[in-house]
């Protein structure tokens, strides 16, 4: 009888280390997942590198002028007859500078054909330049009516930019001026003037990247 007592007080014993072993580990587990809620951060970079090789200045596009059938009387009197301008004038600067540039009609020939040849002053109205690409808008004509000689070798100011602005601007030509002011005897045909427009920078572009 007294070996069952105190086999009954050690199994009492035994039950209440292991109830006591349970609340422990429970207390540990909630301790260990109040430190796994704590808030971390960190850092990271937006990079780009600019390709110089594509930086450039560049003439894309002139105009042509047509006009068309002509009355010889009209010449003969020197009078002046209208026409049309086709294609625009288009300009890409995209350099990483504030280098200005200038366009200009360098050189002309007189209106020739086979046998004979006709000189005359050849004007046209650009519309202001719109731009594609970037801010520009300093892109300006040097006149609201540039005015080209029919032969000369002399250089024409087109257009220009002192370099602030950057982009691709195009400026459309939709009519024109040809006064008529020599000729020799007139031969039946085609006359064609040949307009040599030159795109070149306003000042000194050391180290410019492209071109």
């Amino acid at each position: 009888m007294k070996k069952n007592k105190l086999a009954k007080m050690a199994a009492a014993v035994l039950m209440t280390g292991s109830i006591a072993a349970l609340g422990t580990s429970k207390v540990n587990a909630e301790d260990s997942g109040s430190g796994a809620s704590s808030a971390t951060s960190k850092s990271s970079t937006a990079t780009f590198t600019i390709d110089t090789s594509k930086a450039k200045l560049t003439l894309d596009e002139v105009p042509s002028f047509d006009f068309g059938s002509v009355d010889p009387a009209d010449i003969y009197a020197k009078k002046t007859v209208s026409g049309k301008g086709s294609g625009e004038i288009q300009v890409t600067d995209t350099r990483l500078n504030a280098t200005g540039w200038n366009l200009a009609v360098s050189t002309t020939t007189a209106l020739t054909n086979s046998s004979s040849s006709i000189e005359g002053d050849l004007t046209f109205t650009p519309t202001s330049f719109s731009f594609t690409t970037g801010n520009a808008t300093g892109w300006t004509f040097s006149s609201g009516t540039p005015t080209l000689n029919l032969p000369s070798t002399s250089s024409a100011e087109i257009a220009s930019s002192i370099g602030k602005d950057k982009g691709t601007g195009s400026a459309t030509v939709s009519s024109a001026n040809l006064k008529f002011t020599k000729n020799n005897t007139l031969a039946q045909g085609t006359y064609t003037s040949n307009l040599t427009w030159n795109l070149g920078t306003t000042t000194d572009e050391s180290g410019r990247a492209s071109e």
